[in-house]
């Protein structure tokens, strides 16, 4: 499958191949310098997203976006603008929806990134009003309460248990009527890693709990855990958590406090189980006590907190990332039984690999593999 194509419109070359070294396992990047060049490719090639900077050669930058809006081809693209600066008639731009978010050029990577994932997960958002409506109501839920989370920034504000308990319940009744597919199709689409991730480690623990028998007030309380088990991602700055490449160790170091976070919220949430508190505290222990935050080891780590430990991994080794492509669905079971003994219960992961292989929700929590041609 051949990726998307994003244009990147930029007059300062060192900032254009920046751009394209952040989009390289996103996006094929088609990059130019010149306004009238780019107005070429707008009427000739299909785009996924646009990243526009003010400044260009022959023709502004504001002058494409506006022309874009106008194009056939690409009249429905998101477009980011990067401007010399936020101007009221460059908000003016935002707000009749000439462009969908601008930001001042030179902008931590992080704080680009964070703005641009939530330029195209808006547009993903759209599209699911076309979805039928089991399908939609687990999306449009658990993006509504995904945001009532992540609208605060530390992690002594509460957060509803009701919406995370309609979460579940939407979830597992997809599960349950066979619509789990579509859910994670549609899911596959949307930008926010922290989201896509988060929702797809519920569809996960659930699926897998049901294929193993667990009854529907169970199946709901782990569809909770999955879904909140990253919650604590709220605190963590951008230019961490949406950082292009690997983290150094002081950022590792700040990381890993969003499992302490995590557990901080749920605490002080009203109504939230107790089940749901120690997953997202514990999901990163691991059996031998090299995890976090704790160094819990063997027996000190519950049952349903060791089994979603191997759902978080597992959907973090086929994610695409912005440093990394995802793994293959079986090449990322193959390592999960590398890490079986050391790090994760090894009976779970035998138990949990057969059933991700045997039903092929593997290739559903995946995204569609992309070549590089």
């Amino acid at each position: 499958m051949q990726r998307a194509k994003i244009l990147v419109a930029c007059q300062d070359r060192a900032a254009r191949q920046r751009l394209a070294e952040t989009f390289r396992f996103r996006y094929q990047t088609v990059a130019v310098d010149d306004g009238w060049l780019a107005l070429h490719l707008v009427n000739t090639t299909a785009f996924e997203a646009m990243v526009i900077a003010e400044r260009l050669d022959s023709l502004s930058g504001l002058d494409v976006a506006v022309s874009v809006r106008e194009s056939h081809r690409n009249a429905e693209v998101p477009i980011m603008l990067v401007a010399r600066a936020i101007t009221p008639a460059i908000r003016e731009m935002v707000e009749t929806g000439v462009v969908d978010r601008c930001v001042a050029e030179g902008v931590e990577t992080g704080a680009f990134l964070f703005e641009f994932n939530s330029m195209c997960g808006e547009r993903a958002e759209r599209a699911w009003g076309a979805l039928d409506d089991d399908v939609a109501r687990v999306l449009g839920t658990a993006r509504r309460s995904y945001n009532r989370v992540f609208a605060a920034t530390t992690a002594d504000v509460p957060f509803d248990a009701a919406l995370l308990d309609e979460v579940a319940t939407h979830l597992v009744g997809a599960i349950q009527g066979g619509r789990i597919s579509a859910v994670m199709g549609a899911l596959q689409s949307h930008d926010d890693y922290t989201f896509v991730h988060s929702l797809s480690v519920a569809a996960v623990l659930a699926f897998f709990g049901k294929q193993i028998g667990i009854r529907e007030g169970d199946l709901r309380i782990m569809a909770q855990a999955g879904f909140a088990h990253d919650f604590g991602k709220r605190v963590m700055p951008h230019a961490v958590l949406y950082k292009p490449g690997p983290l150094d160790t002081a950022q590792m170091v700040v990381i890993r406090r969003h499992a302490a976070a995590a557990g901080q919220i749920l605490r002080c949430s009203p109504g939230i189980p107790s089940e749901v508190i120690n997953v997202a505290e514990r999901h990163h222990e691991r059996l031998d006590g090299t995890g976090y935050p704790h160094g819990l080891a063997g027996a000190q780590i519950d049952d349903l907190s060791a089994v979603a430990a191997i759902g978080d991994v597992f959907s973090a080794l086929v994610d695409n990332r912005c440093y990394k492509p995802g793994y293959a669905p079986e090449e990322a079971l193959r390592m999960l039984g590398d890490m079986a003994g050391p790090h994760l219960e090894p009976a779970y992961v035998k138990t949990f690999t057969e059933v991700m292989h045997d039903t092929g929700f593997a290739s559903w929590v995946a995204p569609p593999r992309e070549s590089s041609l």
